[in-house]
């Protein structure tokens, strides 16, 4: 991270860094109070005529929402421009001109103050596939951080229809944690990168940075801690630092890892090292996904791209992948972080699942393994010899939070989410919505409101928007 000066003294391993942030900090998902090990109940009750055999079985696809191409993306060095290019042009937010001579970023505060760089335009639309049954999925992306650094703490200034100057919007060094946060919020995820200490290459000071790194990010983010390690600037120590540092589960590396072909995985990848591909610019990206899709999906590899500045180049290959392959296109893709996909992936090997009926009653039982650091407790299911025609109505269990079906191939399918704090969540954003009416944050709280089951409480909030 050539930017980064880390200067000539090493942070004291029992002494981390308590600097505290300017700015207060914004609203975050309570990832720190999730239950691990969750138990999800599906009930099903037939239609009086329904013929079902007697063996009914559920199994969890390769990839979430049946699609068949997967897309991953990591954003390197802890840029400014994930929260203001790449996560606002996902969401339908401002996006800067990018004129070479002069680019302008901005962080949260000012997106909420409508204190926006000159002639920032949006691409009319966000960006995403859907769930298989019309809910939206917006993509989702890494960014990695800096957490010794100071910078993640520094101020914003917000001058709402200032233009004297714009000396604001100039670029800083690198994401704030208010922008973290809310990257977060909307269901992207966090990386190690770089840590700060002088001895690169030595695998015990990388260990203890890690630490340090991590006991910093559990105290901006409200407990939610990193597992996921991007390789910076293809130093091989820090692959061997993450294999002996618990909390480190999965990597990337753009040399001497695996190519992904999810089709084809027998393991369930934990501490394996998947490779990612550096380009030069987004028509490269382009040409890497017209490959992968001309493949049969059994032979198909991931495509995952490592990036660290991005512009609106970057902006336009995003709707291009929306309007070609997500939900304006074919609707296959898959665009999940690299975290979420291996949590997944986790779960597929090892949730216990058990389908069992009795009459007209069909009950479908999900136990998640108990595994530290896992924030996307969410399946698809795949039910084949039922058909919705076939039944009378579908309900869950308190801890399931997320739900939704529909006739999928030779059965049906379900998607479902067990996040205690869904509500909450969509809450947060319809009252965002009321205190300060837009286009956009409107989209927002449907979109929120939209990852929750049909109850009575969804309900409501629907009442609530126009």
């Amino acid at each position: 991270m050539k930017s980064y000066d880390i200067g000539s003294t090493v942070p004291d391993a029992e002494k981390p860094s308590n600097q505290g942030e300017v700015n207060p900090a914004g609203y975050l998902y309570p990832f720190g109070k999730e239950v691990q090990g969750v138990e999800a109940e599906i009930s099903l009750t037939l239609a009086s005529d329904a013929q079902i055999g007697a063996d009914l079985i559920a199994t969890i696809p390769t990839l979430k929402y049946n699609k068949n191409l997967l897309f991953m993306l990591t954003q390197d060095d802890c840029k400014q421009s994930a929260f203001s290019m790449t996560w606002a042009a996902i969401h339908g937010k401002p996006i800067d001109i990018s004129d070479p001579k002069r680019k302008y970023y901005y962080d949260i505060e000012n997106l909420e103050a409508d204190d926006l760089p000159p002639n920032a335009y949006t691409l009319g639309k966000t960006l995403g596939s859907t769930d298989g049954f019309g809910n939206e999925v917006r993509f989702h992306f890494t960014t990695t951080l800096a957490p010794e650094w100071d910078y993640m703490n520094v101020p914003t200034t917000v001058r709402p229809g200032f233009t004297g100057n714009y000396y604001r919007f100039y670029m800083k060094s690198g994401l704030r944690w208010n922008n973290v946060r809310e990257l977060l919020n909307t269901g992207n995820a966090v990386a190690l990168h770089d840590v700060k200490t002088l001895a690169l290459n030595d695998v015990d000071s990388l260990v203890k940075h890690f630490a340090i790194a991590q006991q910093i990010t559990q105290q901006a983010l409200a407990g939610r801690r990193v597992k996921f390690l991007a390789e910076p600037n293809g130093n091989k120590t820090y692959l061997a630092a993450a294999m002996q540092f618990p909390d480190i589960q999965t990597m990337t590396a753009q040399s001497g890892a695996s190519v992904l072909i999810p089709y084809q995985v027998a393991s369930d990848l934990h501490k394996t090292t998947l490779a990612r591909v550096f380009i030069n610019d987004p028509a490269q990206a382009k040409d890497l996904v017209l490959r992968a899709q001309s493949m049969t999906p059994q032979d198909r590899p991931a495509v995952y791209l490592g990036v660290h500045e991005t512009d609106r180049e970057w902006a336009e290959f995003l709707l291009w992948l929306n309007d070609t392959y997500g939900k304006d296109g074919l609707d296959n893709i898959w665009f999940p972080s690299q975290e979420e996909y291996y949590e997944y992936h986790y779960y597929r090997q090892h949730c216990a699942i058990n389908v069992s009926s009795q009459g007209d009653a069909v009950k479908i039982k999900v136990k998640f393994p108990s595994q530290p650091h896992f924030y996307y407790p969410a399946l698809t299911l795949n039910i084949p010899g039922l058909k919705m025609k076939m039944i009378k109505s579908v309900t869950s269990s308190a801890s399931v939070t997320g739900l939704s079906y529909g006739d999928f191939d030779e059965g049906i399918s379900i998607n479902f989410d067990t996040r205690q704090y869904l509500f909450e969540h969509a809450d947060h954003y319809v009252k965002k919505y009321l205190s300060k009416k837009s286009t956009s944050s409107l989209a927002d709280a449907y979109y929120h409101i939209g990852a929750l089951k049909n109850n009575e409480q969804k309900q409501e909030l629907l009442k609530m928007l126009p």
